[in-house]
């Protein structure tokens, strides 16, 4: 791929706080919750970006030594297209990487949505994963070498490009192999060096329309469970997980089902009734499924299941399996669910008013309670812009500084009619 380097003026801007009820008004001692003082300026590290367009944002990846690595892209009819941004552990942008901590990509009618870190020998090289020319019939895989150079190495010029159903969703396998699958129904994988695997599936890629897949995540033996959602005969898209084995067989029991002894759920598929579509899953140390998304009663809340490793609702955690969390908005939404060390299990996503969106946050205990000493009652809301913005994802970051556990949230703002990328930092 011809690298395409867009020199972009960044700048760091503290955004005033704002609240447009006093349901989610917050004050914040520093404790649990609050956003972090040690990164950016005032918890929040801001980027400039010179789009015309809404920007939005994909999800995002840490690096092993803390650094963030931060997609954003454009809607169609601008002349920018996708940007791969790069932040310090403490906020501040990498001027290692890019131009100025910026990798430009000029996809042309593609987007990129997802990164994914691969281990090359020594190397910790950047693989991001999208739509091509073709939007969801058109898969593209492109790797860069850790200052943000494109890998020659990697399929034709640094890029791979398949006729399969676009991702949004990626992971690497410990033996560097790429995993991909999206809401079209194509699970793919690729050899460390971007040739599809011809060991997996048929050719390198399975194909299966009714799954709509929007995160993976590989379990400790390299079999793959995604998550997103299933339509039902009455037309409602319900939470779902399905697993596959290694070879890309679906772990239901059936002829090819190359481990049959231990199938996954029901018929290699596990929906959660009354939750709605998943949004991301993580396999826990003991190797249980978290999954999490939304459900809908009064209003829309946040959502969280999790799964025996044999795919059923684990009777230990919450209410018969499941836990929500209700901010009060009307249309909350868990984008991102993380995984500490010490079992404590973290959303991250969307509370929306009739007027206004916000950023919110909740802890549970590794038994799915609320976990009160996080933020106000095991819940955190804070206000990027008032003007609006768009959430890309929460991580889980490990501070360098003081060997500690932190989140980073991030996703895109509009602050005085101009857009900007953000990452936020909060205190665990």
């Amino acid at each position: 791929m011809k690298r395409n380097v867009l020199t972009l003026f960044a700048v760091s801007i503290f955004l005033v706080f704002l609240s447009a009820t006093a349901t989610f008004s917050q004050t914040c001692p520093g404790g649990a919750g609050c956003l972090d003082p040690t990164f950016g300026i005032g918890g929040i590290s801001t980027t400039y970006v010179p789009a015309t367009k809404p920007l939005t944002s994909g999800k995002g990846a840490i690096q092993s030594d803390g650094k963030i690595l931060a997609m954003k892209l454009v809607l169609p009819g601008d002349s920018f297209t996708n940007a791969v941004i790069r932040y310090n552990p403490d906020g501040t942008l990498d001027p290692s990487f890019g131009s100025g901590g910026i990798v430009s990509l000029n996809w042309l009618n593609g987007h990129a949505y997802v990164i994914a870190v691969q281990t090359v020998g020594t190397e910790e090289r950047i693989v991001v994963a999208g739509t091509g020319t073709g939007y969801t019939s058109s898969l593209r895989i492109d790797r860069f070498h850790p200052d943000g150079s494109p890998d020659l190495s990697f399929g034709s010029g640094g890029t791979v490009s398949i006729t399969a159903g676009a991702p949004q969703a990626i992971a690497v396998q410990p033996d560097g192999k790429i995993v991909t699958m999206g809401t079209a129904g194509a699970l793919v994988r690729l050899n460390p060096n971007g040739t599809l695997d011809g060991t997996f599936g048929s050719h390198g890629f399975i194909q299966n329309n009714t799954w709509r897949v929007q995160s993976i995540a590989l379990q400790s033996d390299g079999r793959i469970v995604a998550a997103g959602y299933w339509t039902d005969v009455h037309g409602a898209n319900l939470m779902s997980v399905w697993r596959f084995n290694t070879n890309g067989s679906l772990d239901d029991g059936g002829k090819n089902d190359s481990t049959k002894g231990d199938s996954f759920g029901i018929k290699g598929q596990a929906t959660i009734d009354s939750f709605n579509p998943a949004w991301d899953v993580k396999i826990d140390p003991s190797g249980k499924i978290v999954v999490a998304g939304s459900a809908s009663s009064v209003s829309t809340v946040f959502a969280v299941a999790r799964l025996t490793s044999a795919g059923q609702l684990d009777s230990t955690f919450g209410v018969g399996g499941k836990a929500t969390v209700d901010f009060s908005g009307l249309g909350d939404q868990a984008r991102s669910v993380l995984l500490r060390s010490n079992g404590q299990i973290i959303l991250v996503g969307l509370v929306s008013t009739s007027t206004h969106g916000y950023a919110g946050l909740a802890r549970f205990n590794s038994n799915g309670s609320l976990d009160t000493a996080f933020g106000q009652s095991g819940k955190v809301v804070t206000d990027f812009s008032s003007e609006g913005w768009f959430f890309g994802g929460g991580l889980i970051q490990m501070d360098p500084i003081c060997g500690c556990e932190k989140v980073i949230a991030s996703g895109t703002v509009i602050t005085g009619g101009t857009y900007y990328a953000f990452a936020a930092r909060y205190i665990l």
